[in-house]
């Protein structure tokens, strides 16, 4: 085989999952409702014929389709439009305390029982969103019980660090992961988390492999508008139609010899308006390019 057809094999071989936004459509990130107006099966069947081989979803979405199809049902579906892999998110709160830490709770018990019948290869999960100072020691506690939960019913936990939560970089991820020490726990790596963080994409080559869960796929422009928060839900661009370096940060994941399926998480005002067949097709087409 020449090297040409060397590297259409791998580029077959390679695996996306659909991230939950991909297929969402017009909904409101981070809103009190933050549910897909879109139903359950287009968006399947959609992740599906783009090329995708992971799906995507929200807890409030996951609930509604407990309700709609049963999980049993969201299984089959899942099955019969060739999805392997199965993402839940997200969950904040986790090491919280009060009336955070309760409704955090509450949603960690659906996401597992969830998992447990769906066969989820791993939930997302993060820090507190709105910042603060971060407690190592607590954090990785409750890292450790979260991994160690998430074991119970075959699935696992991805820390993913935010440039304006209180787990900032890849790096402050890694002592938490590395501080509990549990094996169904470890780093989700998203290229805008860690361009807006400043963090150079070569030292990312240096993380484990076994230490990462998960990576994902996007871009965005040099310029910041409005608040990090503001700018990641509403200003993300296609991989190739912004400005960050996405073959640096590709070549710098490969060398930690991850080789998992690779994440693609789409956001912007533009993109949902965008219609879900094109939008997710587009998600599909821009991202495997660069694998």
């Amino acid at each position: 085989m020449n090297h040409k057809a060397n590297e259409l094999s791998a580029t077959k071989q390679q695996e996306l999952i659909a991230a939950c936004w991909t297929t969402a459509g017009a909904c409101s990130p981070m809103g009190d409702d933050d549910r897909s107006p879109l139903g359950i099966i287009d968006r399947v069947e959609a992740a599906a014929h783009a090329g995708f081989k992971g799906f995507g979803i929200r807890h409030r979405d996951l609930l509604d389709v407990e309700n709609e199809l049963g999980f049993r049902g969201f299984r089959t579906l899942l099955g019969e439009n060739g999805i392997k892999y199965l993402e839940l998110e997200f969950l904040e709160g986790w090491y919280a305390e009060g009336a955070a830490r309760t409704k955090s709770d509450a949603q960690r018990a659906d996401l597992l029982r969830a998992a447990d019948t769906l066969g989820a290869r791993h939930i997302k999960v993060g820090g507190h969103l709105s910042g603060g100072i971060l407690n190592l020691q607590r954090a990785s506690e409750e890292f450790f019980q979260l991994a160690k939960e998430a074991e119970s019913v075959g699935t696992k936990v991805g820390l993913e660090s935010m440039p304006f939560a209180d787990i900032k970089t890849p790096t402050m991820g890694l002592a938490i992961v590395n501080s509990a020490g549990h094996p169904a726990g470890g780093l989700f790596i998203d290229i805008w988390h860690v361009s807006r963080a400043n963090v150079d994409f070569d030292s990312l080559s240096g993380i484990p492999a076994d230490q990462i869960i998960g990576v994902e796929l996007d871009d965005a422009d040099i310029q910041i508008r409005g608040t990090l928060l503001e700018d990641t839900i509403n200003e993300r661009r296609f991989p190739g139609e912004g400005d960050l370096d996405i073959k640096a940060f590709v070549a710098a994941i490969k060398r930690t010899g991850y080789n998992g399926p690779w994440g693609v998480e789409m956001l912007s005002k533009d993109f949902r308006n965008l219609p879900l067949i094109d939008a997710s097709r587009r998600a599909f087409d821009t991202s495997i390019q660069y694998l």
